[in-house]
């Protein structure tokens, strides 16, 4: 996606302007596709920085993202990848958030989610967070909020910086990061950075009982690994590098994840053995003219993603005696016959996707009080699949089985079957093109007046076309006060898994699905009284339509997917920023939504209606600081017919310590994680055939107490 900058600056600015910037303002782009300060963006939004970053001590992206009202990181049930849910808008694939880096998406269409694993925060810049839709400017997945990740140029990083830390569950991490501007051989800016991490993960995370476990009840085996340690092993190692010269920019990036454990296992069903790796390459090519023509700054991006996510698992255990339906896949309620998988009930499926971009966009300022923007693109997503497997159709149906022993068991050993490219795959190959307008108009009807409207038109090859607008009046009834008045639409197209998965026997794909639709309306307050305190508050409403769920319908025990689903929301969010002294700063952040289900009359499942984020920052000595911060999560609501306790709340603390310079180019870090050892869960999902109400019915633990020691050296 395009990211055109605009610079504030050559626009006129009003003595309230200047007074506004006087105080402190951060800037964001991704609210318009233009440069403007976060005060005067016609969306509700917030800007953490590499300092904020620092001085939190965070080591992936969902530890930040838990510091902004309204959002909150948890858990997939496969292999734990992280989900966000904004504003109670929250499903277990988490295709509704949009996340950018450096304004180009990474959404995946196979799942529609970002992929397996995090992301790490040496290189970050700045992340920009939109909470509300955003298709009027981005298109597909801006549904309940964008994110996008800016990476630090050349100016950020001068010189050679190395970064290290160790600790707690066998962790290691390590960066290095380079910076030249005009460098003195090759005449343009480069930006490098190399970033490695890895844990062997919290063994105390333990899960009680499993999938496996119910089988084992049911057949009087005793198969199940529970209770056990969830498997959160994980080894990143992400390599970028930018080369800038005038009005041209290249990057590539490669995020490589490899030897990553399958947390509770993808079956619901503990696997130590099981791992997953994921290659993923981006590369991007930039042309930027601020003065392409009068009036006209004009920026192209042409962009290629390679996608690679392979994986090797255990479904169930070794030993396990499992329930066979006819066509070869476990079904407990029509079942053909018993088999014993002696190595495990394994399947190896891998997915590989390439995206190609072109986006263009211009604005066009005639005038200090108008501003408008043109975009065009288009995208072109091929994904294709690989699978063997010891089961399903081709492999374990009543065609291919073998014969039963004297007990009528039938055995099954560790030998896979390559099914790739047969009618027996969960899916063999499939495209999508895309094309889109957007037209964005901004009218600065007075000072203390701006007034943006936006629509955005995109077709689809495999479902047609959807319209999206948006619009915003802004008033700056003082030079410290701004009321934002703002309305969106947005959608979700279906994932390739919602359309064409088979051979599955819980979920059928859809070839009819229609995407989802979200339309909000939201009021915001910004107010600064002093130069010391800053403060914001916002109410909101959406509605949902055509949500795609998995109901019954498919063939055999599959569910199938439709547009089934509908929900509701409203809520609020209140934040502030208090410099209480020049060495002591305190931000707090409130946020309470009310999602319905509107097909039950029941809450939202899983997403807390309640956060509290408070943190405490203190230069207690000259270079030394002390920061201590805590989130607290509740009100999670179970699916109406789950038999299962309420979810419990949970508040986290953490603390660091920093030391800036503490001998020349030398920083130092203390940093303790969950600081009471607090036993903090997330939702497992509820599923209707599990006896307890879920295949993991305790829930999934989070990590426990853990210590770090980091440095930081600047040559």
């Amino acid at each position: 996606m395009c990211l055109s900058v605009f610079s504030q600056t050559s626009l006129a600015q009003s003595s309230e302007e200047e007074l506004s910037l006087a105080f402190g303002e951060e800037m964001i782009s991704i609210a318009t596709g233009g440069e403007q300060s976060l005060t005067r963006a016609p969306a509700v939004a917030t800007v953490i920085t590499s300092k904020d970053i620092e001085a939190m001590g965070a080591q992936t992206l969902e530890q930040v993202l838990d510091t902004v009202p309204g959002v909150h990181a948890s858990l997939s049930s496969t292999r734990f990848t992280p989900t966000y849910s904004i504003r109670g808008i929250n499903t277990p694939e988490n295709p509704h958030v949009l996340m950018l880096i450096n304004g180009i998406p990474m959404t995946q269409m196979w799942i529609g989610d970002r992929g397996p694993s995090s992301y790490p925060v040496a290189d970050i810049s700045r992340i920009e967070i939109i909470r509300g839709p955003g298709s009027a400017v981005y298109g597909a997945d801006a549904f309940a909020g964008v994110i996008n990740i800016v990476t630090k140029s050349a100016d950020e990083k001068p010189g050679l910086a190395i970064n290290a830390l160790a600790g707690s569950f066998e962790t290691t991490q390590a960066s290095i990061l380079y910076g030249s501007k005009d460098n003195e051989y090759w005449g343009f800016d480069i930006a490098f950075s190399l970033e490695y991490y890895e844990t062997k993960g919290d063994n105390g995370r333990t899960i009680e009982s499993d999938a496996q476990t119910i089988f084992d009840n049911v057949l009087g085996t005793s198969a199940s690994l529970a209770p056990g340690s969830v498997d959160t092993h994980q080894r990143w190692l992400d390599t970028r590098l930018d080369l800038k010269h005038d009005k041209l920019q290249f990057r590539i990036w490669n995020r490589k994840r490899e030897d990553m454990g399958v947390g509770p296992g993808v079956a619901q069903s503990l696997d130590p053995t099981g791992r997953g790796d994921l290659n993923n390459y981006l590369l991007d090519l930039t042309y930027h003219d601020q003065a392409l023509a009068k009036y006209l700054d004009f920026k192209a991006v042409v962009s290629y993603m390679d996608v690679n996510t392979t994986s090797k698992q255990r479904l169930f255990p070794a030993g396990a005696v499992l329930p066979i339906g006819a066509d070869g896949n476990i079904n407990a309620m029509a079942p053909t016959g018993l088999a014993l998988f002696t190595d495990g009930y394994i399947g190896d499926p891998s997915i590989f996707e390439t995206h190609t971009r072109i986006d263009l966009s211009a604005f066009y300022t005639h005038s200090e009080k108008h501003r408008l923007r043109l975009g065009a693109g288009a995208l072109n997503a091929k994904v294709r699949a690989e699978e063997a497997k010891n089961f399903g159709p081709g492999v374990l149906d009543i065609a291919n089985r073998p014969p039963p022993g004297p007990d009528g068991v039938i055995v099954v050993n560790g030998t896979t079957t390559n099914v790739t490219g047969t009618e027996y795959a969960f899916f063999t190959a499939g495209k999508r093109d895309v094309y889109y307008l957007s037209l964005q108009d901004e009218w600065f009807l007075a000072p203390d007046w701006d007034l943006t409207a936006g629509v955005r038109y995109d077709s689809y090859s495999d479902f047609g076309n959807t319209v999206n607008p948006r619009a915003a009046l802004v008033w700056h009834s003082k030079y410290n006060m701004t009321t934002k008045l703002l309305y969106g639409r947005a959608f979700r197209p279906p994932s390739f898994a919602e359309l064409f998965v088979k051979n599955n026997p819980t979920i059928e794909g859809n070839k009819d699905l229609k995407p989802e639709k979200i339309e909000t309306i939201e009021l915001v307050l910004d107010y600064q009284p002093t130069f010391d305190l800053h403060t914001t508050i916002n109410t909101f409403y959406y509605k949902t339509d055509d949500l795609i769920e998995f109901v019954g319908g498919g063939s055999g025990t599959a569910r199938i997917a439709e547009n089934s689903g509908q929900q509701e929301g409203y809520g609020l969010e209140w934040e502030a920023q208090w410099q209480i002294t020049k060495s002591w700063n305190v931000n707090a952040n409130y946020a309470w939504q009310h999602p319905q289900d509107k097909t039950s009359n029941g809450d939202v499942t899983n997403a807390p209606q309640q956060q509290i984020y408070l943190q405490n920052r203190w230069e207690f000595t000259h270079n030394w600081n002390f920061n201590a911060q805590l989130s607290w999560i509740a009100d999670r609501q179970r699916t109406q017919n789950d038999p299962r306790q309420k979810i419990a709340d949970y508040t986290l603390v953490d603390m660091l310590i920093k030391g800036n310079n503490v001998f020349p180019g030398l920083d130092l870090t203390f940093s303790i994680f969950n600081l009471s050892d607090v036993n903090a869960k997330e939702p497992s999902p509820y599923d209707p055939a599990a006896p307890a109400g879920a295949f993991v019915p305790g829930d999934y633990p989070l990590p426990g107490r853990s210590y770090y020691v980091g440095l930081t050296y600047r040559f």
